[in-house]
């Protein structure tokens, strides 16, 4: 039974992974922190029915119904998945995090498809709990346990199959094998015949419907109609390869030379890069002209041949072959990706004439402002050509981009020689999110310069534009030196951009006059110069028609725009409104009802029971707000989005599941000690708040097998103490079965609406707010354990539940 049960948990926690990487994969990664939202209502839900029904759920018939329970989840998710990638199709986006509001039910037919199987593996693992009381603690070790071995193996799944297969091959088959089990637990020869007989059939079906490429590997809505050369998927993204017309981003208008053939290699279907037709030689560079004509080809111009370039974010390697033809013989090159490496280099080496081996090339897979901290080497040139990672990195480590924040400039900077240049590209234009693209960036740039000690940021700054005719969409070049940028690379400047067409919207010496600058980039200019140049930064981010403030590691939402006085919220914002829409009308059916009834059945609450109602709320909360930090903090540590997510979960549960062992002896201590243990819980979440830039600085530089090794030693001992609430708070009111009742619905409605509320919180006032929110949720939830226990909770005469319920929370 033991066995069983853990492998619900881990299905439980491996469909979070799974289903996370398939809606990044598919729907942009803003979807994948509502698996977390559906997975806690399942679990929540799932013990409130059974609390409720505990005349129909009796320790008699238990081994029976977990059976069929299990079938029930298993087949469920089963149906969920298929009718997810049917739904698919009808959810269209109309650019960047943007879905149309028409497709609302569609976006919201997806998340009810997936959320079956939750309720019901919440369902087996609230009565598993509920009616082996004597056996608690063992049990509740093995959730956790089980929960963090599932996570693990589904990432490692996922670099070796799509979603699609790991989710029908693997994690709705192990509450089925779990039905199995439970039936030969209870002696139902029976029922155990019927499990093994479905699960072969479900074992059989699924292994046909993922030999169909569409089902298997489900393109990203955008793409459907486009032709597929390679459909790869990894634990951190899906690759797509399409044939594609000759283009650059910021090619010149002015180009008439030769044309290669080109692929584009899509991105969780959002972002994408190049791979041009190319034979491996490098003397055969000598043809490809357009790398000249690029307006990237600028900070070639500015960099002797001589001096070293580091890469990030290499993508289809025409960034290398255009350091190779400028003669570059030192390059770095820092991808986050295996999987985009392995596609360029090996699957499409007859394509793309493995730029990656060319000599001279270093390459590195890892994430590049991981790399960056953790060099002390220094290079004349630093390019990142439009390069965003947001998305493969949050749809499992729930983190944003930390390439553009002022931080990682800063770093940038002091990686440059003292003469070097670091450029990146951007977008500029007039729709969602791109509006705000290049600006932000400067706004990044200039705030990096400064606190670098720089007193005039614009002298060390270069401004260009093109609005190539190869290229829907204008784009932005930024330029920016340590060292003043001097008139002689500012003639060279000139010439390049001059001779091919480009249009400079910021110069050094601040001779560019805004009002002749044509179109399209008008609008531009005047917003650029006011960026660099004004006196009170601060008041101009704050009063912007544009959502300008620079980001930064506490606030590193770069693509999100909030409201502002002169400005409404961006579709990021409303999105995300939208999905707590999606998730009330989910709480509404299956928590909220259902305590209605409750209600009616509940006893003298007095002042201790209200106080532990009040003390499981805020332990949703807090637990919620704080498990995000971690995510963030460990994930500039680890590098790897895939290594973090099993490094900050695995070590979490394990913790919090000691932690919850122990509590049965804390339920029994003194109250001064309870006390002791919410104070001592906040003082540490306190001090890692406080003290995690330093010690984490000090851990970047070691091996990765040594980063895992003390990111989890320093993980654990917050999660002990917050392994002890949710459990102690359970057996200081288990002899009311009502108030348990309450206790598991109301952690799990505030957990529900936590996770959707933390993100928000920490878009509008960062994620050291956020942290410090679920701190003093912790202090307040000590004190109400502390008026528990002074008061105890009046007796009722309904009849005690056959045990106690508790959450991962």
């Amino acid at each position: 039974m033991s066995l069983g049960f853990g492998l619900v948990a881990a299905s439980m926690l491996s469909a979070q992974v799974v289903l996370s990487r398939l809606f990044a994969g598919t729907m942009t990664y803003y979807y994948a922190f509502m698996l977390i939202s559906l997975a806690m209502l399942g679990l929540a839900s799932g013990g409130l029915l059974a609390q409720l029904a505990h005349r129909f759920f009796t320790r008699e018939r238990l081994l029976g119904q977990l059976a069929v329970l299990s079938l029930v989840a298993g087949i469920s998710g089963f149906v969920g998945i298929m009718g997810i990638l049917t739904l698919l199709p009808h959810v269209r986006f109309g650019g960047a995090f943007n879905v149309y509001a028409q497709e609302f039910w569609s976006l919201a037919g997806i998340f009810w498809c997936a959320f079956p199987l939750f309720l019901f593996g919440g369902i087996v693992v609230s009565l598993v709990l509920s009616h082996h009381r004597e056996r608690f603690h063992r049990l509740y070790a093995v959730d956790l346990v089980s929960a963090a071995l599932g996570c693990i193996v589904a990432v490692f799944l996922l670099d070796a199959s799509t979603p699609v297969e790991v989710m029908l091959g693997t994690v709705v088959i192990l509450p089925m094998v779990a039905a199995i089990l439970f039936a030969l637990a209870g002696r139902l020869q029976t029922t155990a015949l019927a499990a093994v007989g479905l699960t072969v059939a479900f074992v059989l079906l699924g292994t046909f419907l993922t030999q169909v490429p569409a089902i298997a590997k489900p393109p990203h809505v955008s793409w459907l109609k486009r032709p597929t050369e390679v459909s790869e998927w990894n634990s951190i993204s899906s690759v797509r390869v399409h044939p594609s017309s000759f283009f650059t981003w910021s090619l010149s208008g002015r180009y008439t030379g030769p044309t290669f053939r080109m692929m584009d290699l899509i991105i969780d279907g959002l972002g994408g890069t190049q791979i041009v037709k190319f034979n491996g030689r490098p003397e055969s560079l000598s043809a490809y002209t357009y790398l000249d004509q690029d307006l990237t080809a600028l900070a070639h111009k500015l960099v002797p041949p001589e001096g070293r370039q580091l890469i990030i974010g290499p993508g289809g390697g025409v960034d290398i072959l255009q350091a190779v033809r400028h003669g570059r013989k030192d390059i770095t090159a820092v991808e986050i990706n295996p999987l985009v490496a392995r596609v360029v280099n090996e699957d499409l080496a007859s394509f793309s004439g493995r730029p990656y081996q060319l000599p001279g090339v270093d390459l590195h897979i890892e994430n590049g402002r991981t790399f960056i901290k953790r060099s002390h080497e220094q290079w004349d040139l630093i390019t990142l050509t439009w390069v965003d990672t947001g998305g493969s990195a949050t749809a499992l480590a729930f983190s944003e981009n930390y390439l553009y924040t002022v931080e990682a400039y800063q770093e940038f900077f002091q990686h440059l020689a003292p003469h070097g240049y670091m450029g990146f590209l951007r977008a500029l234009g007039e729709g969602e999110v791109v509006r705000i693209d290049s600006m932000r960036g400067l706004t990044v740039a200039r705030e990096a310069l400064e606190k670098l000690g720089i007193q005039e940021p614009g002298k060390h700054m270069l401004v260009a534009a093109v609005a190539s005719p190869h290229f829907p969409r204008p784009m932005c070049f930024v330029l920016v030196k340590r060292s003043p940028i001097t008139a002689g690379d500012m003639a060279v400047a000139r010439q390049h951009l001059d001779a091919l067409g480009f249009q400079a919207l910021w110069m050094p010496d601040g001779s560019l006059d805004v009002a002749s600058t044509p179109q399209p980039f008008t609008p531009y200019a005047g917003m650029i110069r006011d960026i660099i140049t004004s006196p009170d930064p601060q008041r101009l981010w704050a009063q912007s028609a544009l959502d300008i403030a620079p980001a930064t590691d506490n606030n590193p939402f770069y693509f999100v725009e909030r409201a502002g006085p002169a400005r409404a919220a961006g579709i990021g914002v409303l999105e995300l409104q939208r999905l707590v829409l999606i998730l009330l009308a989910l709480v509404v059916p299956f928590l909220l009802l259902p305590l209605f009834q409750l209600a009616r059945q509940t006893g003298r609450m007095g002042t201790s029971g209200w106080a532990s109602l009040g003390y499981f709320s805020l332990l949703g909360v807090a637990f919620m707000l704080v498990e995000m930090e971690f995510f963030h903090v460990f994930a500039l540590v680890l590098g790897s989005p895939t290594i973090t997510f099993v490094t900050v979960l695995a070590s979490m549960l394990v913790s919090s599941g000691m932690g919850s062992l122990f509590a049965q002896r804390l339920s029994r201590a003194r109250p001064a000690l309870t006390g002791g243990v919410f104070l001592a819980l906040a003082v540490g979440l306190g001090a890692f708040l406080s003290f995690k830039g330093p010690v984490l600085e000090a851990v970047v530089g070691l091996s990765l097998s040594m980063r895992i090794l003390v990111s989890a030693v320093l993980i654990a001992p917050l999660s002990f103490l917050m392994g002890l609430p949710m459990a102690l708070g359970m057996s200081l009111i288990h002899h009311r079965r009502d108030l348990v009742q309450w206790g598991w619905a109301l952690n799990g409605v505030f957990s529900v609406m936590a996770s959707a509320g933390a993100l928000y919180l920490a878009i509008h006032f960062g994620t050291a707010v956020t942290f410090g929110l679920g701190i003093v949720c912790y202090l307040g939830a000590g004190t109400l354990v502390w008026v528990i226990r002074r008061a105890p909770v009046p007796d009722t005469e309904q009849e005690a539940p056959p045990g106690t319920v508790t959450s991962t929370a």
